[in-house]
């Protein structure tokens, strides 16, 4: 079986084609990516709200790739069939001399670590301040990926955290203990 990069330039087989879609189809694809993070994101939510710690980190490993995957879309403006990002594409999807974001990196990548549970230190229970870290720290990265491929700001990734009709943001470190 034949593993194809993600760069259609690094391609060797000339029968190997990807399909040019219109700036429509391109965007559709980008903001379906990013309504895929937003319901993982909030889904994420609901589990922590449940307890479900474990679940929680799962979906926002998810979360973050999906929003990749947008990037992904933006960037090289096609629609592959089947998208596979591992961490090493990340870097650079999201770290750029434009916008260097090697924390980010990191972050998505020590999040996609846990989750794969090749550590014990992934099986170790979570607490509820370390969630909440994680959340937010989530929806920040989510928000400023969106803010990388969408020009509309009623279009981007709207925050889990902005619950008033206003979209202020609500004062996170007096509601998460020892944030930061």
């Amino acid at each position: 079986m034949k593993h194809y990069s993600l760069s259609p330039q690094l391609h060797s087989d000339s029968d190997f084609k990807l399909t040019k879609y219109s700036d429509t189809y391109i965007f559709n694809c980008m903001m379906d990516f990013q309504k895929l993070a937003e319901y993982q994101i909030k889904l994420a939510q609901m589990m922590r709200d449940h307890n479900q710690f474990h679940n929680c980190l799962i979906l926002c490993d998810q979360a973050m790739f999906s929003m990749a995957k947008a990037i992904y879309v933006h960037r090289n403006k096609i629609i592959p069939l089947y998208i596979r990002l591992s961490v090493t594409d990340l870097f650079p999807l999201i770290h750029t001399e434009a916008e260097p974001n090697l924390d980010m990196v990191l972050f998505i990548g020590t999040v996609h670590y846990l989750v794969s549970g090749e550590d014990d230190v992934s099986k170790e229970p979570m607490k509820l301040g370390e969630v909440d870290k994680l959340l937010y720290k989530t929806d920040s990265i989510l928000g400023t990926l969106s803010q990388r491929i969408v020009a509309d700001p009623s279009k981007r990734y709207p925050s889990i955290y902005k619950e008033n009709p206003f979209n202020e943001s609500l004062d996170l470190l007096s509601i998460i203990p020892d944030a930061f």
